[in-house]
């Protein structure tokens, strides 16, 4: 055996070649035992199901559990996923436990809660790794303005705010928060890192999305805050919501990748969205009113009509995000052919 630069790798040597193997020392000693005696295989990565075939997560947790170095190495390998849904699970439970007084109108603050939690991971995301690579400004852009515009409607009035205890100061607490978030993201992507901003590829023209819904929110707008100027605000941030994905979806084409970081954000989006609708699926019958006459019997129908919308036009990024999660796959390669 060589010494120095000269050794010959660990791998392509002999068991019985070894100096110090049971076969050169010897029936009686202690190697000898050593190597009869069953050795503890120390589980790595790549002993988790998942790493080298795609099985689902409940799968890779079921055949972990029971394995305490397995089940340290299943949480280090979805830590990220781990880390991000949990921070959900715990505001939500939260919030319902201290703020809300049960009623089935917490939907809608879950709705705002969860949007909210998804700027200020991304807020994080961007400070901690300095870097706002992947991210869709036009996209945030977007829902800095409609923010803006539901803030007009649900802070000076209560018309479109939730019946539950959490509408007295909550919800409204939550838009507001949300907005502060994506104005700390733009500023971040704009001012302090815009090196790390890939304009080139974030090129979606939001006017052709900004004018048209500023114009159907003109027309098509519930009363419920019986002042039309606010009532307006309101449409025309349900209007600029159900397409502002479309930037950060135009901008993984273009990019021809997904930033896990944004596929998560996207994602609570299409949640919150999902939440909304749930509410407004038993509540729109509120929004018909006959004093409205160009629209008093179809209105509360066209606020559903538009809500699905928002879901249907996520419906594939969704269902690659789910399968990619559901198979541990990262999902930095939801556009690859793996998934």
């Amino acid at each position: 055996m060589k010494t120095g630069f000269g050794t010959t790798p660990p791998a392509t040597m002999r068991p019985e070649d070894h100096p110090y193997s049971a076969d050169r020392l010897g029936p009686g000693s202690g190697a000898s035992r050593m190597a009869g005696s069953p050795v503890r295989k120390v589980p790595s990565p790549s002993d988790l199901p998942g790493s080298k075939t795609q099985v689902s997560v409940v799968d890779d947790f079921r055949r972990s559990w029971h394995d305490g170095d397995k089940m340290q190495l299943f949480f280090t390998k979805y830590r990220a996923e781990i880390r991000i849904y949990g921070i959900f699970a715990f505001a939500i439970f939260a919030s319902w436990v201290l703020i809300s007084d049960g009623d089935f109108s917490f939907t809608l603050t879950l709705a705002s809660l969860i949007s909210m939690c998804s700027f200020l991971m991304m807020c994080a995301w961007v400070e901690t790794h300095k870097s706002c690579q992947g991210v869709s400004v036009k996209m945030l852009e977007i829902y800095l303005l409609l923010q803006f515009a539901r803030l007009c409607a649900v802070i000076p009035f209560e018309g479109y705010l939730p019946f539950d205890k959490s509408g007295d100061w909550f919800y409204q607490v939550v838009e507001a928060m949300t907005f502060c978030f994506a104005g700390s993201i733009v500023y971040l992507c704009r001012v302090q890192y815009p090196e790390t901003y890939a304009s080139e590829m974030d090129t979606f023209d939001t006017r052709f999305l900004i004018a048209p819904a500023l114009v159907l929110s003109l027309v098509l707008h519930p009363q419920l805050n019986a002042f039309t100027p606010s009532d307006i605000c309101w449409a025309f941030a349900l209007y600029m919501e159900s397409l502002a994905s479309l930037p950060q979806l135009f901008m993984f084409q273009r990019e021809g990748k997904v930033h896990p970081w944004t596929a998560h954000f996207l994602a609570a989006q299409v949640m919150s969205k999902v939440a909304n609708f749930i509410f407004w699926t038993s509540s729109f019958s509120e929004l018909q009113d006959p004093r409205h006459l160009p629209s008093k019997y179809f209105i509360g129908y066209w606020v559903l009509i538009v809500q699905g919308f928002q879901i249907l036009l996520m419906g594939d990024f969704i269902l690659q995000y789910t399968r990619c999660v559901s198979m541990g796959v990262s999902v930095s390669r939801l556009l690859t052919e793996e998934v």
